[in-house]
């Protein structure tokens, strides 16, 4: 089994955003941003296509896929 671990929150540091213009922007709670940042819940997959735009990213910088061996 593999895990996806999240970069989200570090690409939002790195962004002229923070976690509360991602809170308004989604309409979700501080709660359910940092779960995103911490990879215990994941965006919708429009919402990750918006977050890819909104973070000058693309869509795959917004995880990495762990390897069996490096999953706790």
């Amino acid at each position: 089994m593999h895990k996806l671990k999240s970069n989200i929150g570090w690409l939002i540091d790195k962004s002229p955003y923070n976690r509360t213009d991602l809170r308004y922007r989604y309409n979700k709670t501080a709660v359910t941003i940092s779960n995103w940042c911490t990879g215990k819940s994941y965006p919708s997959a429009i919402e990750l296509f918006d977050l890819a735009l909104l973070l000058n990213c693309k869509v795959d910088d917004l995880y990495e896929r762990l390897e069996e061996e490096d999953v706790d």
